[in-house]
């Protein structure tokens, strides 16, 4: 991925924040058309089971917008894992090279730039419009053949992005979108307003766009040419306070509302700030509800995590707080999520390490992908969903599976077992088992894993045969590397 080396991109992308202000209006559907283009990409898959394979070359293909500056904005789905894109305006057979300039996977963006100024030509770029209120009408330009569908806006949510895998805002529509159109422009009132994306968490037979002011979010996250750092988190989580004993022991009046702060995320945004007790009454000057939900003008009722979808990383936000009863107000400056799986991002090459058949790697939400949630024990689901980062675990470490050979004979039905010491060693993170296995234990090498239900706790192998047992299996397996480039 190139990040804005051309000195020129900076300049650019000024222009393209003075342009959002221009209060040009186009009502004429040619001139609209000139904003929208086909994004044609060859994608590599990625096997996260058996990292070491390369996948299979698959073609993707969608849409594109025109913006100020010479740029094409799109879904970062579209683009993730490219090997090679291009991009063709409507009614014309001819294709251009495309590179990708910035990704923001947690809002399913992309910005891509075209090094040959001919394509530019004949094109307009949209002109930014305002959020679109409850009921507006809609224009959808694009899909295959670059057609036009009309909808309404329905309400504002918070849903879950297909791409990163991160909570983000979206304006749901009155009728679903073909996914074809996702990456093109949606317009109100002659001014682009959105791009259609996937997502979870929206009612069935509606549409999802990525709205106007998260796109402009995007933008202001990479000007100057700054990399884009991704979304902050809150860094805590909160319990409803609806129950009145409970309001009672919290020290909370009638007249007051709020959710109890639960619990703090080591390394978050809310770690040395917040206290676990401590009531948030409202953010921004926002009244927090005892569900967690704050109302904003033109938006309605969402909640209170959508403020925090448009602070940049090392912003501050204004928090009300109840503590022992006392009103405090708190400046927190915004981190990253600080959880032990991390959000979907682009994972070109996944880690692994392979030793004497045993294949470590680091659980992630894209390894969920490997099969079916259900296969998936307890243990890793409640992982999935509610696992904290602490001294002791940086991440967590499986035996995804085990490649069959003489030296690992009985433990070759192992698959997705926590490793949590491997030599007497304490495993917090993958760095930590390449360590350990440079120290056996008197001629062993002794895993401790977490499956006693099941198979049991302990697997020893001989450490002298270790070597030639991996190079037998690795080229049994056509395995080039015995472990990622990362950890080389």
């Amino acid at each position: 991925m190139r990040l804005f080396k051309n000195k020129n991109l900076k300049v650019i992308l000024g222009l393209c924040f003075t342009l959002f202000l221009s209060t040009r209006v186009w009502g004429d559907d040619e001139i609209l058309r000139k904003s929208v283009v086909k994004v044609f990409t060859t994608t590599q898959n990625i096997d996260y089971y058996e990292p070491w394979k390369p996948g299979a070359q698959i073609p993707l293909q969608g849409c594109g917008t025109i913006i100020p500056g010479h740029f094409i904005l799109t879904t970062a789905h579209l683009v993730n894992k490219g090997n090679y894109i291009e991009v063709q305006k409507f009614g014309e057979a001819k294709r251009y090279v495309a590179k990708v300039e910035q990704v923001g996977y947690d809002l399913d963006l992309a910005l891509l730039s075209v090094d040959d100024p001919d394509f530019f030509t004949g094109t307009q770029p949209v002109v930014f419009g305002d959020l679109p209120n409850h009921g507006d009408k809609l224009l959808i330009q694009g899909g295959d053949e670059l057609s036009i569908k009309e909808d309404s806006v329905s309400n504002m949510e918070m849903v879950l992005g297909n791409e990163g895998g991160r909570l983000m805002p979206a304006i749901l529509t009155d009728g679903p979108i073909d996914g074809s159109n996702n990456g093109c422009p949606v317009f109100s009132g002659g001014k682009f307003v959105g791009i259609p994306f996937d997502c979870i968490g929206k009612p069935d037979k509606t549409g999802s766009i990525i709205p106007i002011n998260v796109i402009q979010r995007f933008f202001k996250a990479i000007q100057g040419g700054r990399s884009y750092d991704g979304l902050p988190d809150l860094g805590f989580y909160t319990q409803d306070l609806e129950n009145p004993t409970l309001r009672g022991y919290f020290k909370i009046s009638p007249k007051q509302s709020g959710e109890i702060i639960t619990k703090i995320f080591k390394d978050g945004s809310a770690d040395g700030i917040l206290n676990e007790g401590d009531v948030l009454t409202a953010i921004d000057g926002h009244p927090v509800d005892d569900e967690g939900y704050i109302n904003l003008p033109k938006i309605g009722r969402v909640p209170e995590c959508y403020l925090a979808t448009f602070y940049l990383m090392g912003e501050k936000m204004s928090l009300d707080i109840l503590r022992d009863g006392k009103p405090l107000k708190i400046q927190m400056p915004l981190k990253p999520v600080s959880q032990l799986l991390t959000d979907r991002q682009d994972a070109r090459h996944p880690t692994y390490f392979v030793t004497a058949g045993f294949v470590f790697v680091p659980l992630t939400v894209n390894y969920f992908s490997t099969a079916s949630w259900d296969s998936f024990k307890p243990e890793l689901q409640d992982i999935f969903f509610h696992g904290l980062r602490s001294d002791q675990q940086k991440q967590i470490i499986l035996i995804s599976h085990v490649l069959p050979h003489e030296i690992n004979k009985g433990y070759d039905k192992l698959t997705n077992v926590m490793v949590t010491k491997i030599n007497g060693r304490p495993i917090t993170e993958m760095k930590d088992v390449l360590e350990a296995f440079d120290h056996p234990l008197d001629g062993f090498d002794v895993m401790d894993i977490d499956d006693h239900d099941w198979f049991g706790s302990t697997i020893v192998i001989d450490a002298n045969k270790v070597k030639q047992a991996t190079d037998e299996i690795n080229q049994t397996f056509k395995i080039l590397s015995d472990r990622s480039q990362d950890l080389k």
